[in-house]
């Protein structure tokens, strides 16, 4: 199965910011360190994260082929609380798929997997955004994460704690809902065959 992992605004627009961080930075730490999990699993291909997928395809500049995938996933963050002093509670994280997405079992398994550092679980929700919309007219499932609030303390505290566990955890909800198995490493012969030989080398010819 081929993936592919979006991060969110970049190229000059910064998306969402707060002094908790700006998402853009966010968004491709996110997709690096998912690709870095779900690639034991599936080819996963990052799209350039020195480019703004959204103004791509405004501009018919789109560097990929949504075709080409079977999954594609957008990494964003969400804003609009302010809460940067803390009440205590998450604003928490959601999913957007577009209307015509038949199936969300994914997605629920993702946000299952990020509520459980303790971010409220906002549900999956249905919106055309672009870039997803864009890919579903390719005829491929996608889906928009908004992983937290950035502007919300009580998020972004849990968020930055625990990151690194949080990105692992989507890459193996999005791996076992897929029902994808982790890829088999080489046997220890076949890595021996890979092994440079030089002048007196001792090989061994399997049958």
């Amino acid at each position: 199965m081929k993936i592919l992992l979006i991060s969110g605004h970049g190229a000059g627009d910064p998306g969402a910011t707060s002094q908790f961080g700006k998402e853009a930075d966010e968004t491709i730490y996110m997709v690096e360190e998912i690709k870095k999990t779900l690639s034991k699993y599936a080819q996963v291909d990052l799209y350039p994260t020195d480019r703004n997928a959204y103004s791509a395809i405004k501009k018919s500049t789109l560097a990929v082929d949504f075709g080409n995938y079977g999954y594609v996933f957008e990494v964003h963050f969400n804003a609009c609380v302010n809460d940067t002093k803390g009440n205590g509670v998450t604003t928490g994280t959601e999913i957007f798929v577009t209307a015509s997405e038949k199936t969300v079992g994914v997605e629920n398994r993702v946000l299952k997997a990020i509520a459980a550092f303790g971010l409220k679980n906002r549900g999956v929700k249905r919106k055309n955004y672009t870039v997803i919309a864009r890919a579903k007219a390719a005829g491929v499932s996608s889906a928009l994460l908004e992983t937290c609030f950035i502007d919300d303390k009580d998020d972004m505290q849990i968020y930055a704690n625990k990151k690194a566990k949080i990105a692992e955890a989507i890459a193996i909800a999005i791996a076992e809902q897929f029902g994808l198995k982790k890829k088999t490493t080489a046997t220890s012969g076949s890595q021996a065959a890979v092994k440079e030989i030089k002048a007196g080398s001792v090989v061994t010819i399997q049958d």
